[in-house]
């Protein structure tokens, strides 16, 4: 981690214009078998499953493009399907509070590794060995439009709706959504593609699926059907958000 810092620190005062993200600075795929595991081979984003239809990215949540010394930050990527990273949130990061400052490089680097290590500590900590509520502290002072997934739970924040006409299922703001939830919902269907039409599709075969279940749990108290929709809200389950929500509307036990 160090080392790939200090060579993020070198090509930025060599090109401040534009850092070339090519070996050393462009190896953070090799998180990506972690990031995929950690998300249930899911997208962070939408929850659809990507080990089926497309290989999956690592997003950085925080574009590299506008916040260049945190490209290399473990804790600034996130497992994410083709569609919601490139061709929707891009280089897109909507906020509320105020953007983080740029570290300002000294005109010369300086020559020794110890001097260059204390230099990249102070703005993009080593997440081995950072304080996480401190770095947390200072990445919430932005108050970003767009939920962490990893950092933060967006199921408080968001709502969905059938469309059965369309056979279709939406991210909505809850009913008396808070500022916060009508930013975040607004930002991930503009950001994401959340409500993008295939998706939407989807989504709605799951729900359909969860219907039939809760209307058997509820009218024949079916202990199995129970046992579905449980299934359908773990976390490693296709759009388990979407089921947990309509599942606590039923009514229905379920765990995390």
């Amino acid at each position: 981690m160090v080392t790939r810092l200090v060579a993020l620190a070198k090509a930025r005062h060599s090109n401040p214009a534009k850092i070339e993200w090519e070996g050393i600075l462009g190896d953070w795929k090799k998180m990506k078998p972690f990031l995929e595991r950690d998300s249930f081979n899911k997208c962070a984003y939408c929850e659809a499953p990507t080990s089926a239809v497309a290989w999956g990215d690592v997003e950085h949540f925080r574009p590299k493009s506008i916040y260049w010394w945190l490209a290399v930050c473990v804790d600034n990527y996130v497992f994410s399907c083709q569609l919601c990273n490139q061709k929707y949130k891009d280089d897109h990061f909507p906020i509320a509070g105020t953007q983080l400052p740029a570290p300002i490089l000294p005109a010369a680097l300086p020559t020794t590794q110890t001097a260059l290590k204390l230099l990249v500590s102070n703005f993009c900590p080593d997440p081995a060995t950072a304080i996480e509520a401190a770095l947390l502290a200072a990445w919430q002072t932005e108050d970003p439009d767009l939920p962490h997934p990893y950092l933060e739970d967006p199921e408080p924040l968001f709502a969905w709706a059938a469309v059965e006409t369309n056979e279709e299922v939406h991210v909505l703001p809850p009913d008396n959504a808070s500022p916060r939830a009508k930013r975040a919902v607004q930002a991930a269907v503009d950001y994401l593609g959340m409500n993008r039409e295939t998706l939407a599709r989807q989504r709605y075969i799951v729900y359909r699926s969860l219907v039939l279940a809760v209307h058997a749990w509820k009218q024949l108290d079916d202990a199995l059907s129970l046992k579905q929709i449980q299934f359908m809200c773990q976390a490693n389950h296709p759009f388990a958000g979407m089921c947990r929500y309509y599942a606590h509307l039923a009514g229905a036990p379920f765990s995390r």
